[in-house]
């Protein structure tokens, strides 16, 4: 018997950590500064595009059962069981190891995906189904004012509003390690020496 723990459709949803330099090429960096990124890319209406192809992007971390964030809260007070997967671009994340702070232009893509247990061969234990929802994050100091901005897509949405700083922003502010981002929760970063 299969049993399906899904998530919800949620309309809230906090995002992740990102940045971008708009319409400009990457700018090379002074030695030993971190390089100016470009990705994110905005609609004439000032709103983030959805980004494609993030799931070939550099895997950080995945969580289950995680509870920050307005989608995930509402998620484990509904007793869902939910996986969240984290990625960004490989050349943030490789810039990020180098100096200990996310160049301009980074994006984080925070997927939500319910999750399902008791599906043969497996009687335990969980595995991802479907998308629930894809936050955003994107680092961008020419745009917002401050540095960072986060966004939620829902499931299927092609653009997203900034969150406003009350939600996301506020969270990552007091409880990121590094630079705005949840880096107590990825193992691979963990031993980075933050930029003073």
């Amino acid at each position: 018997m299969l049993k399906r723990v899904g998530l919800p459709v949620l309309a809230a949803g906090s995002l992740w950590i990102g940045a971008l330099a708009i319409g400009a090429p990457p700018v090379a960096p002074a030695p030993g500064q971190a390089p100016v990124l470009k990705g994110a890319t905005f609609a004439a209406d000032g709103k983030l595009q959805r980004p494609e192809g993030y799931r070939d992007w550099q895997f950080v971390t995945a969580g289950v059962g995680m509870s920050y964030g307005p989608a995930a809260q509402a998620a484990a007070l509904s007793g869902h069981v939910v996986f969240d997967n984290v990625f960004v671009q490989p050349e943030a994340y490789r810039s990020f190891r180098k100096h200990g702070v996310w160049p301009e232009g980074t994006m984080f893509v925070l997927e939500l995906r319910g999750s399902e247990t008791e599906r043969p061969p497996n009687n335990r234990g969980y595995c991802q189904t479907d998308i629930h929802a894809v936050e955003v994050s994107v680092k961008d100091s020419g745009r917002f004012k401050g540095r960072w901005a986060y966004f939620e897509f829902g499931m299927d949405a092609a653009t997203a509003s900034p969150q406003p700083e009350s939600g996301c922003f506020a969270c990552h502010a007091k409880n990121a390690a590094v630079d705005m981002t949840f880096t107590q929760f990825y193992p691979t970063l963990q031993d980075v020496k933050p930029a003073k």
